[in-house]
């Protein structure tokens, strides 16, 4: 369904015209967009990286970069543009470094956060200008406060769940293990909760610095994303964008990610939003979808890097026409 809708989108808004955008990108716009993703990858790798060492787990940096490639994967495909890989990453780092999950899922989270505030740092810029604009509709004004008002009660929530070690998580599963005894699972889920969130609360308490640096960190990663817009639209018209427009697709390319991210990679539905978001922009649908399909071409490459490290590892398994996550029968009961 997604392909479909992908591809006849192209269709509609002139196959000749999308492709004509594309070659005028040139050689030196297709290695800015490469190295526009590359680098966003790196510095959100490097991110983790410092959170694990500030929780003890001290791999070297190939040992972090399998696990974020094959994660990011994950994340790529499922039905979530933010959240799907951490299980895998988290899994596969635990193994190598012979800690516990939960040792591991805690810096995880902890950059889940982080990554979090960055994103609704520069979407309440967006937002700003947004609910200043003459092109959003009253009614997109409205979700656009909605949404960002959710998004930042939930991360307040976390933020001063972890930070004061309010252990909200693992009480809520406890009091629900009180009513639903099947063989005890959610009890022992409230244990590994509650070993995660000391864990968390451990790494926001005492490495400040090393949440300090992840933070910024994520700062970059999100930035790097900001720009992506004016990357590729310099290189074929010589746009500059302002930093409202900028902040303006930003915003509203969140929403649609977080809405539409439904087929694999949120293909076809999430190019649509972000077609229509590029229309009140003044950019053209082939211009649009030209954008589209190079940075989809190259997050793919990352993602088939990804996969294939997965089956490297013997994660996942292609077998009979299925596609199976191998998990250790005694790694998944521990």
């Amino acid at each position: 369904m997604g392909l479909g809708l992908f591809f006849g989108l192209i269709y509609l808004s002139g196959p000749r015209n999308v492709w004509e955008e594309l070659k005028a990108v040139g050689g030196l716009g297709f290695l800015a967009v490469v190295g526009n993703v590359a680098l966003s990858f790196f510095v959100w790798t490097l991110s983790w990286f410092l959170l694990l060492r500030g929780a003890g787990i001290k791999l070297r940096w190939r040992q972090i970069l399998y696990p974020m490639l094959a994660g990011s994967a994950v994340t790529y495909l499922t039905p979530s543009a933010y959240l799907g890989g951490e299980p895998v990453r988290v899994y596969w780092v635990a193994k190598e470094a012979g800690v516990s999950m939960a040792h591991v899922m805690a810096p995880t989270m902890v950059e889940r956060l982080l990554s979090g505030l960055s994103l609704l740092f520069f979407a309440v810029i967006g937002g700003f200008f947004a609910l200043f604009s003459p092109a959003a509709s009253l009614a997109e004004k409205g979700a656009i406060a909605l949404g960002l008002g959710v998004m930042a009660a939930f991360l307040t929530l976390g933020v001063i769940t972890f930070s004061l070690n309010l252990q909200w998580l693992s009480r809520t599963i406890r009091a629900l293990g009180r009513i639903i005894r099947w063989r005890g699972m959610l009890t022992r889920l409230a244990e590994s909760a509650s070993l995660m969130e000391n864990q968390i609360h451990h790494v926001l308490s005492h490495r400040f610095w090393h949440v300090l640096g992840s933070f910024l960190l994520q700062l970059v990663t999100v930035f790097l994303t900001y720009i992506r817009p004016q990357v590729f639209f310099y290189f074929t018209k010589q746009v500059l964008f302002t930093f409202p427009q900028l902040s303006l697709f930003f915003t509203l390319n969140l929403f649609i990610n977080a809405l539409l991210w439904i087929t694999p990679g949120g293909l076809g539905l999430t190019d649509g939003g972000r077609a229509g978001v590029f229309r009140l922009l003044g950019i053209s649908i082939s211009s649009a979808f030209a954008y589209n399909v190079l940075f989809r071409f190259v997050e793919l490459i990352q993602v088939g890097v990804g996969i294939y490290v997965l089956l490297r590892r013997g994660i996942l398994r292609w077998r009979f026409g299925r596609v199976d996550l191998q998990v250790e029968r005694k790694e998944k009961s521990s």
